[in-house]
């Protein structure tokens, strides 16, 4: 199937699927999947790949196979440790 108009192919995407005889990288060939998500979600998703270097699916596969693991940003807001005031000088 040809990319849709506009859309860039990354040379990880069709290096996963088996096309012209090639090897799968994981056991067992990708398949095409449908998902639904926002145009803000998907932007999202096109960032995160871009910024690792990764095709959306691959980063999918990855988040999938738990290689990248995820944190809720609530969560890891409340992890985040808490500026000490006590040592500071009052004016």
């Amino acid at each position: 199937m040809p990319p849709s108009k506009g859309t860039q192919l990354h040379p990880n995407s069709l290096a996963n699927l088996k096309l012209g005889g090639g090897e799968p990288r994981y056991e067992e060939p990708k398949k095409q999947r449908n998902i639904q998500v926002t145009s803000a979600g998907w932007e999202g998703f096109r960032a995160i790949a871009k910024e690792r270097g990764l095709s959306l699916s691959e980063l999918i596969e990855q988040i999938g196979r738990r290689k990248i693991t995820l944190t809720d940003a609530e969560e890891q807001s409340r992890k985040q440790p808490t500026a000490n005031l006590s040592g500071m000088a009052r004016l």
